[in-house]
Protein backbone atom coordinates (compact mmCIF):
# COMPACT_ATOMS: atom_id res chain seq x y z
CA UNK A 1 0.00 0.00 0.00
CA UNK A 2 1.18 3.39 -0.58
CA UNK A 3 1.51 6.51 1.15
CA UNK A 4 -1.10 8.01 -0.83
CA UNK A 5 -3.33 5.53 -0.41
CA UNK A 6 -2.60 5.28 3.29
CA UNK A 7 -2.94 9.01 3.92
CA UNK A 8 -6.62 8.49 1.85
CA UNK A 9 -7.48 5.48 3.85
CA UNK A 10 -6.41 6.73 7.16
CA UNK A 11 -8.84 10.59 5.85
CA UNK A 12 -11.39 8.38 5.48
CA UNK A 13 -11.50 6.45 8.87
CA UNK A 14 -11.34 9.79 10.27
CA UNK A 15 -14.03 10.71 8.28
CA UNK A 16 -16.50 7.93 9.18
CA UNK A 17 -14.77 8.46 13.74
CA UNK A 18 -16.49 11.81 13.33
CA UNK A 19 -19.69 11.18 11.78
CA UNK A 20 -20.77 8.18 13.64
CA UNK A 21 -19.21 10.34 17.00
CA UNK A 22 -21.59 13.12 16.07
CA UNK A 23 -24.38 10.27 15.73
CA UNK A 24 -23.78 9.58 18.90
CA UNK A 25 -23.68 13.08 20.76
CA UNK A 26 -26.97 13.88 18.32
CA UNK A 27 -28.77 11.54 19.72
CA UNK A 28 -28.18 12.40 23.62
CA UNK A 29 -28.91 15.92 22.61
CA UNK A 30 -32.41 14.72 21.11
CA UNK A 31 -33.59 12.30 23.46
CA UNK A 32 -34.67 14.42 26.48
CA UNK A 33 -36.93 16.38 23.38
CA UNK A 34 -38.89 12.82 23.06
CA UNK A 35 -40.08 11.12 25.85
CA UNK A 36 -39.86 7.78 24.49
CA UNK A 37 -35.80 7.88 23.74
CA UNK A 38 -35.06 9.46 27.51
CA UNK A 39 -34.99 6.06 29.18
CA UNK A 40 -31.41 4.95 29.60
CA UNK A 41 -32.58 1.69 28.57
CA UNK A 42 -34.05 2.97 25.59
CA UNK A 43 -30.83 4.91 24.80
CA UNK A 44 -28.59 2.47 25.11
CA UNK A 45 -30.31 0.14 22.44
CA UNK A 46 -30.37 2.85 20.21
CA UNK A 47 -26.44 3.51 20.73
CA UNK A 48 -25.85 0.13 20.10
CA UNK A 49 -27.50 0.49 17.18
CA UNK A 50 -25.93 3.15 16.07
CA UNK A 51 -22.41 1.02 16.90
CA UNK A 52 -23.89 -1.54 14.90
CA UNK A 53 -23.89 0.50 11.50
CA UNK A 54 -20.74 2.07 12.57
CA UNK A 55 -19.03 -1.21 12.11
CA UNK A 56 -21.33 -2.41 9.02
CA UNK A 57 -20.28 0.57 7.38
CA UNK A 58 -16.40 1.44 8.96
CA UNK A 59 -14.03 -0.86 10.25
CA UNK A 60 -13.55 -2.38 13.54
CA UNK A 61 -11.53 0.87 14.79
CA UNK A 62 -14.13 2.65 14.18
CA UNK A 63 -16.54 0.51 15.62
CA UNK A 64 -14.26 0.29 18.53
CA UNK A 65 -14.22 4.53 19.06
CA UNK A 66 -18.00 4.76 18.05
CA UNK A 67 -18.59 1.96 20.82
CA UNK A 68 -16.44 4.23 23.66
CA UNK A 69 -17.91 7.58 22.88
CA UNK A 70 -21.40 6.11 23.37
CA UNK A 71 -19.83 4.57 26.46
CA UNK A 72 -19.32 7.52 28.06
CA UNK A 73 -22.30 8.98 27.32
CA UNK A 74 -24.33 6.78 28.71
CA UNK A 75 -22.40 6.85 31.68
CA UNK A 76 -22.44 10.51 31.89
CA UNK A 77 -25.90 11.30 30.95
CA UNK A 78 -27.88 8.34 32.01
CA UNK A 79 -26.23 7.08 35.45
CA UNK A 80 -26.75 8.62 38.23
CA UNK A 81 -24.98 10.73 39.54
CA UNK A 82 -25.97 12.57 35.82
CA UNK A 83 -23.73 14.87 34.55
CA UNK A 84 -20.32 13.32 35.63
CA UNK A 85 -18.24 10.61 34.89
CA UNK A 86 -18.52 8.96 38.53
CA UNK A 87 -20.66 6.40 39.36
CA UNK A 88 -21.90 5.38 42.95
CA UNK A 89 -23.91 2.34 42.69
CA UNK A 90 -22.37 -1.13 41.90
CA UNK A 91 -25.59 -1.94 40.01
CA UNK A 92 -24.91 0.92 37.93
CA UNK A 93 -21.30 -0.09 37.41
CA UNK A 94 -22.84 -3.79 36.34
CA UNK A 95 -25.02 -1.89 33.77
CA UNK A 96 -21.74 0.44 32.32
CA UNK A 97 -19.50 -2.73 31.64
CA UNK A 98 -22.57 -4.98 30.23
CA UNK A 99 -22.91 -2.04 28.07
CA UNK A 100 -19.27 -1.50 27.15
CA UNK A 101 -19.39 -5.43 26.44
CA UNK A 102 -21.91 -5.57 24.57
CA UNK A 103 -21.32 -2.79 22.28
CA UNK A 104 -17.15 -4.94 21.67
CA UNK A 105 -18.51 -7.77 20.75
CA UNK A 106 -21.12 -6.18 18.42
CA UNK A 107 -18.20 -4.17 16.83
CA UNK A 108 -16.10 -7.16 16.18
CA UNK A 109 -18.94 -9.33 15.10
CA UNK A 110 -20.54 -7.45 12.21
CA UNK A 111 -16.59 -6.06 11.58
CA UNK A 112 -15.86 -9.34 10.83
CA UNK A 113 -18.86 -10.27 8.73
CA UNK A 114 -19.24 -6.76 6.75
CA UNK A 115 -15.33 -7.68 5.82
CA UNK A 116 -16.18 -11.03 5.34
CA UNK A 117 -19.15 -9.82 2.45
CA UNK A 118 -16.47 -7.66 1.11
CA UNK A 119 -13.81 -10.52 0.83
CA UNK A 120 -16.87 -12.74 -0.99
CA UNK A 121 -17.85 -10.05 -3.30
CA UNK A 122 -14.29 -9.57 -4.45
CA UNK A 123 -14.00 -13.14 -5.23
CA UNK A 124 -16.48 -13.41 -6.99
CA UNK A 125 -15.60 -10.02 -9.17
CA UNK A 126 -11.82 -11.31 -9.43
CA UNK A 127 -13.06 -14.63 -10.63
CA UNK A 128 -15.32 -13.47 -13.37
CA UNK A 129 -12.50 -11.48 -14.79
CA UNK A 130 -10.29 -14.14 -14.12
CA UNK A 131 -12.92 -16.19 -16.64
CA UNK A 132 -13.52 -13.32 -18.81
CA UNK A 133 -9.38 -12.70 -19.91
CA UNK A 134 -8.42 -16.62 -20.31
CA UNK A 135 -11.46 -16.99 -22.74
CA UNK A 136 -10.24 -13.58 -24.52
CA UNK A 137 -6.61 -14.68 -24.47
CA UNK A 138 -7.79 -18.30 -25.43
CA UNK A 139 -9.55 -16.47 -28.57
CA UNK A 140 -6.40 -14.65 -29.42
CA UNK A 141 -5.00 -16.12 -32.95
CA UNK A 142 -1.98 -18.69 -32.44
CA UNK A 143 0.09 -15.93 -34.71
CA UNK A 144 2.67 -13.44 -33.42
CA UNK A 145 1.26 -12.49 -30.13
CA UNK A 146 0.74 -8.32 -29.12
CA UNK A 147 2.04 -8.11 -25.69
CA UNK A 148 1.40 -5.05 -25.31
CA UNK A 149 -2.66 -5.77 -26.67
CA UNK A 150 -2.48 -8.08 -23.49
CA UNK A 151 -1.49 -5.49 -21.04
CA UNK A 152 -3.98 -3.09 -22.40
CA UNK A 153 -6.95 -6.25 -22.44
CA UNK A 154 -5.70 -7.03 -19.08
CA UNK A 155 -5.64 -3.23 -18.25
CA UNK A 156 -9.41 -3.04 -18.68
CA UNK A 157 -10.74 -6.20 -17.65
CA UNK A 158 -9.35 -6.26 -14.46
CA UNK A 159 -10.15 -2.10 -14.11
CA UNK A 160 -6.13 -1.73 -13.40
CA UNK A 161 -4.28 1.65 -12.59
CA UNK A 162 -1.75 0.06 -15.22
CA UNK A 163 0.38 -3.02 -16.75
CA UNK A 164 2.93 -3.81 -18.49
CA UNK A 165 4.65 -7.01 -19.63
CA UNK A 166 8.23 -6.78 -19.32
CA UNK A 167 11.00 -8.76 -21.89
CA UNK A 168 14.31 -9.24 -21.42
CA UNK A 169 16.40 -9.62 -24.98
CA UNK A 170 19.56 -8.25 -26.05
CA UNK A 171 20.63 -7.59 -22.62
CA UNK A 172 17.68 -5.32 -22.09
CA UNK A 173 14.10 -5.18 -20.83
CA UNK A 174 11.62 -3.91 -22.90
CA UNK A 175 8.24 -2.67 -22.02
CA UNK A 176 4.76 -3.57 -23.58
CA UNK A 177 2.26 -1.06 -21.86
CA UNK A 178 -1.36 -1.14 -21.88
CA UNK A 179 -3.12 2.51 -22.77
CA UNK A 180 -1.94 4.98 -20.55
CA UNK A 181 -4.38 6.17 -19.40
CA UNK A 182 -3.87 7.93 -16.14
CA UNK A 183 -1.61 10.53 -14.54
CA UNK A 184 -0.19 7.61 -12.65
CA UNK A 185 0.43 4.97 -15.67
CA UNK A 186 2.81 8.31 -17.21
CA UNK A 187 4.75 8.60 -14.21
CA UNK A 188 5.14 4.55 -14.11
CA UNK A 189 6.65 4.91 -17.51
CA UNK A 190 8.74 7.76 -16.95
CA UNK A 191 10.34 5.92 -14.10
CA UNK A 192 10.65 2.67 -15.66
CA UNK A 193 12.73 4.59 -18.89
CA UNK A 194 15.19 6.10 -16.08
CA UNK A 195 15.56 2.09 -14.53
CA UNK A 196 19.12 0.46 -15.61
CA UNK A 197 17.69 -1.77 -18.52
CA UNK A 198 20.91 -3.82 -18.80
CA UNK A 199 20.58 -6.42 -15.78
CA UNK A 200 18.93 -9.51 -16.58
CA UNK A 201 18.02 -10.23 -12.88
CA UNK A 202 13.97 -8.97 -12.30
CA UNK A 203 14.67 -8.62 -8.82
CA UNK A 204 17.04 -5.38 -9.65
CA UNK A 205 13.71 -3.48 -11.74
CA UNK A 206 11.54 -4.49 -8.18
CA UNK A 207 10.82 -1.50 -6.17
CA UNK A 208 8.09 -2.40 -3.33
CA UNK A 209 7.89 1.31 -3.06
CA UNK A 210 7.88 2.24 -6.30
CA UNK A 211 4.25 3.90 -6.71
CA UNK A 212 3.05 0.62 -5.79
CA UNK A 213 4.23 -1.61 -8.76
CA UNK A 214 4.20 -5.23 -8.03
CA UNK A 215 6.25 -7.58 -10.28
CA UNK A 216 5.42 -11.58 -11.27
CA UNK A 217 7.21 -13.81 -13.53
CA UNK A 218 5.72 -15.45 -16.63
CA UNK A 219 7.50 -18.88 -16.96
CA UNK A 220 7.45 -19.78 -20.27
CA UNK A 221 10.39 -21.87 -22.23
CA UNK A 222 9.49 -20.26 -25.66
CA UNK A 223 10.19 -17.16 -24.82
CA UNK A 224 13.14 -14.54 -22.88
CA UNK A 225 12.83 -14.09 -19.29
CA UNK A 226 9.48 -12.51 -19.05
CA UNK A 227 7.50 -10.32 -15.92
CA UNK A 228 4.01 -8.79 -15.78
CA UNK A 229 3.61 -5.64 -13.90
CA UNK A 230 0.83 -4.68 -12.19
CA UNK A 231 -1.01 -1.33 -10.42
CA UNK A 232 -3.86 -1.94 -8.47
CA UNK A 233 -5.81 -1.76 -5.04
CA UNK A 234 -7.88 -4.10 -5.46
CA UNK A 235 -6.28 -7.15 -7.94
CA UNK A 236 -5.16 -10.03 -4.75
CA UNK A 237 -1.86 -11.65 -5.51
CA UNK A 238 -2.96 -14.44 -6.25
CA UNK A 239 -5.13 -13.78 -9.45
CA UNK A 240 -1.96 -11.93 -10.54
CA UNK A 241 0.03 -15.64 -10.21
CA UNK A 242 -2.75 -16.55 -12.22
CA UNK A 243 -3.02 -13.94 -15.27
CA UNK A 244 0.82 -14.38 -15.57
CA UNK A 245 0.10 -18.21 -15.61
CA UNK A 246 -2.01 -17.84 -18.37
CA UNK A 247 0.06 -15.66 -20.18
CA UNK A 248 2.73 -17.51 -20.36
CA UNK A 249 1.04 -20.52 -20.84
CA UNK A 250 -0.40 -18.52 -24.28
CA UNK A 251 3.44 -17.53 -25.32
CA UNK A 252 4.10 -21.28 -24.86
CA UNK A 253 1.50 -21.82 -27.36
CA UNK A 254 2.96 -19.21 -30.07
CA UNK A 255 6.55 -18.14 -29.22
CA UNK A 256 6.69 -15.50 -31.42
CA UNK A 257 5.77 -11.84 -29.36
CA UNK A 258 5.66 -8.19 -31.30
CA UNK A 259 5.06 -4.68 -29.75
Amino acid sequence: MTFTTRYRSTLIRLGKILAFTATILGTTKLAPEFAALSSASTSAFSFLIIVLLSAYFGDLLVAITTSCVATLCFDYFYLPPMGTFHISAFSDWISLAAFLLASVIISRLTASAAENSKRVALLDKTLAQLKEFEEWLLSTPNGPLKLSVIAQEALRIFSLEYCSIHVYGEEKWRHFTGVASSEISQKIETRLNSIQDNSRDLMDLVDENMLGVRYMQISNGKTPLTALVVKSETLPTDAMKIMAGMVGVKLNMVGEITS
